[in-house]
């Protein structure tokens, strides 16, 4: 009997190891799909980062599958000045990572019948809620919020880097105070927007009785094991992430050392909390992600739910190529791949998977718009768009896609729309048929775009790559539109043309002060004529104008309204005085008895003193008349 049992345990034992060697074989053979075996995964971004150590403050990368944790691995400095090494602890900002905590609740209440996906939204609002809509008999769905296609431009309410203090009571109060304009038809364009995320959120309050922080604590956080994440904009909901913030510095670096920058802690709170205010570790980042791969998916009673929510939602123009599936960015490498990346003022975090492998990989690190790292490690794993086999013999668009393009993500109607023509893409076609950003012949960034055939481009830029989709005037990269402008870069040149000139008259006055100062002090001082006075106000008019527009298009004008608010009326304020001294200096003109080179010059003054009159009324009512 003895024999029997050592027989049979032998067989067991020996079954057991044979098992266990195919599957360790199996697991060697396993590659990702730009043909790293798994084994090399750690080898291959040691190295990537290596070659790109100059750049790096610090990176957080986890990369995983449906089965757990491939990798973890912390690199460079959460504090370089005290030399702090970035560890599992180290928290980092999510931004916009951070709406797919708001999608993937609003798919749980999809799943407990709380939410009609195709539903006009306003059934879910308080009556009259939506103050703003152009097209108020044009349903608006959640799908349409998901995909970013409801139609609202940017808000110059919503502030992202506000101080705690300016914080809303609640999400409501937050989504009420920031509204967005209705600027495009429901389902026109892809305009990205923060505002429709929030509402989203504000949507899954109101369906589920839960304040937005309680829900996804309770719902995806505890499901999850994420106990190193908060979602409150002053992290309330988690004091371990509070004091870890505090810990974080945050950085540029560069390869060029001239460029780096240090911001030092750099905190602030985002109004529209749902969009962008996450912040925890690489590791419970990575556990969101594994949850969609993984065979039991903790986020969902019903494994329908999940893949609905995997499934398509938009695409690029008339064509099949996925863009959005249910509020999950479509990135397609040499495998479609889904997630969302985010900025903050401080940190960037992307969270990738490929829903047919199951490989999935979140990456964090402490820069802003950081792209070498966040996207070109995806890219390592993923492998390049031009690896598909469809684009091995694809034939380069004949269209000539040149022209400036205006971006759908940013204020296009209202008080701000000015501001819309500092955002512009002039693409321009080089000499072996790609195509760059490029603005009287100087290049504006290093993207590059390559033709993968009709309609189709790859967008190339220090580690990025994405898929363009430009037919017809329309630009598509993903989560916006841009629309091509009739006119060329024309608006864009007046813009910066009218700053330019202000701030000329502004050093044209400086000269003349210092001038004035040097004589003044050799007592040859000259005696300025009632003509010269009056185009010298003229010049400081000309002047505090073209600062405040170039202030206002550049840096503040889209996204604080009391800037907006004091611009307007310090320009109506500038127009009223205008005319006066154009007319004073026309009636000065002609009494005096001057040379003809002086009379004309001082004619040119006097019609500019009404031509800016005319030019800020008209600009005025452009910008407010649909307002």
């Amino acid at each position: 009997m003895k024999k029997l049992i050592a027989a049979v345990m032998a067989a067991i034992l020996t079954v057991t190891m044979i098992s266990f060697a195919v599957l360790a074989d199996e697991t060697e053979r396993k590659e990702t799909p730009s043909g790293i075996s798994y084994d090399e995964i750690k080898s291959s971004i040691d190295g990537y980062i290596k070659e790109r150590e100059a750049g790096l403050a610090s990176v957080a990368v986890n990369v995983f599958d449906g089965d757990g944790v491939i990798l973890e691995k912390h690199y460079g400095y959460s504090d370089i000045e005290n030399k702090t090494l970035a560890d599992e602890d180290t928290v980092y900002e999510w931004g916009s990572t951070s709406k797919i905590l708001v999608w993937t609740s609003v798919m749980q209440q999809r799943e407990r019948g709380s939410i009609d996906l195709d539903a006009d939204i306003r059934k879910y609002l308080p009556e009259g809620f939506l103050t703003k809509l152009q097209y108020p008999d044009e349903k608006i769905s959640m799908i349409d919020l998901m995909c970013h296609k409801a139609g609202f431009q940017e808000s110059f309410y919503e502030n992202q880097e506000a101080d705690p203090d300016d914080v809303y009571a609640d999400l409501e109060e937050a989504v009420r105070k920031c509204e967005c304009y209705q600027a495009y038809h429901p389902g026109e364009y892809t305009s990205y927007s923060n505002w429709g995320t929030a509402l989203a959120a504000y949507i899954v309050e109101r369906t589920s009785g839960l304040d937005y922080v309680t829900y996804v604590n309770e719902n995806i956080f505890k499901p999850l094991g994420m106990e190193h994440t908060s979602v409150d904009p002053l992290q309330r909901d988690n004091e371990w992430v509070k004091n870890k913030r505090r810990e974080l510095k945050c950085y540029d670096r560069y390869a060029d050392p001239q460029y780096n920058a240090d911001y030092g802690e750099c905190r602030y709170a985002v109004q529209l909390f749902p969009a962008g205010s996450v912040i925890g570790t690489v590791a419970d980042l990575g556990k969101l992600g594994q949850a969609f791969v993984a065979d039991d998916c903790p986020l969902f009673n019903d494994e329908s739910s999940r893949k609905e929510m995997l499934s398509a939602t938009s695409y690029f123009g008339g064509t099949d190529i996925e863009k959005n599936c249910h509020g999950l960015w479509v990135q397609h490498h040499k495998v479609k791949t889904l997630g969302h990346d985010g900025n903050t003022g401080g940190c960037t975090a992307a969270l990738e998977f490929d829903p047919e492998s199951g490989l999935g990989i979140a990456v964090m690190v402490n820069e802003p718009g950081e792209t070498a790292f966040c996207c070109g490690i995806p890219v390592l794993l993923y492998g390049h768009i031009t690896d598909r086999e469809e684009y091995a013999d694809a034939v380069a668009c004949e269209e000539d896609i040149s022209g400036t393009y205006y971006f759908t993500r940013s204020i296009s109607e209202g008080a701000a729309k000015a501001s819309q023509y500092a955002l512009f893409m002039p693409l321009a076609k080089n000499d072996d048929g790609s195509y760059s950003a490029k603005i009287l012949g100087i290049e504006l960034s290093s993207m590059q775009y390559h033709s993968l055939g009709d309609g189709l481009y790859v967008s190339v830029d220090n580690g990025r790559e994405m898929l363009v989709y430009i037919k017809d005037g329309i630009y598509e990269l993903g989560f916006f539109d841009c629309v091509k402008s009739a006119w060329g870069s024309f608006p864009t040149y007046v813009s910066y043309g009218f700053s330019a000139f202000g701030i000329i008259c502004l050093l044209v006055l400086a000269v003349k002060l210092t001038v004035s100062v040097v004589r003044k002090i050799r007592k040859a001082e000259r005696k300025y004529k009632k003509a010269e006075l009056l185009i010298m106000a003229e010049q400081i008019l000309y002047g505090i104008s073209g600062v405040i527009f170039l202030l206002f298009i550049n840096v503040i004008g889209s996204y604080n309204a009391v800037f907006t608010a004091v611009s307007a009326v310090l320009a109506a304020l500038l127009a009223a005085v205008s005319p006066v001294l154009g007319i004073t200096l026309c009636y000065e003109t002609i009494a005096k008895d001057e040379k003809i080179s002086i009379k004309i010059k001082q004619f040119i003054w006097a019609l500019l003193g009404v031509a800016y009159t005319v030019f800020i009324i008209g600009m005025q009512l452009y910008c407010f008349w649909k307002l």
